[in-house]
């Protein structure tokens, strides 16, 4: 009997040294933050971030059309960013999936953000325009997070 008691104390002092460290290491995973900001002035660091249409401008007379594919595996939401730098109103006609299109005007010298909800899998279709014959003149940038 004398034995048994003494293996089992042998077993459950090991098992019980082992704990502690392990206990250590997973505490310090929860209190050690993971990114640190040397400075106010550093440029923000988004690494989940995707970028679908990078920040581009658009010089035109014809329209602009650009499709593109939204995965959940990279967010759950996108942002369709435009400024317009035209002499007049331009429109955003965008199509999300099979849903019926969304025109947005974005007058003379304006910006806006369109959020996209992404729910599944799906194409978005972006169409701007002139209504009046004028030259698009736009910066257009769209990233999913």
């Amino acid at each position: 009997m004398l034995a048994v008691g003494v293996a089992l104390a042998v077993i459950l002092s090991a098992n019980s040294v082992t704990a502690d460290p392990l206990e250590d290491r997973v505490e310090e995973t929860y209190t050690n933050p993971s990114i640190t900001v040397e400075s106010l002035d550093d440029p923000e660091i988004n690494s989940m971030e995707l970028q679908i249409i990078k920040p581009d401008t658009y010089s035109s007379f014809n329209a602009y059309e650009r499709s593109f594919t939204l995965n959940p595996e990279n967010g759950e939401d996108a942002d369709l960013w435009i400024h317009n730098t035209s002499s007049d109103t331009i429109y955003a006609k965008v199509t999300v999936g099979s849903l019926s299109p969304l025109v947005v005007p974005f007058e003379k010298g304006k910006q806006n953000i369109i959020r996209i909800g992404v729910i599944g899998t799906t194409s978005v279709k972006v169409y701007t325009y002139s209504s009046t014959g004028h030259k698009i003149d736009m910066s257009i940038s769209a990233r999913q997070f």
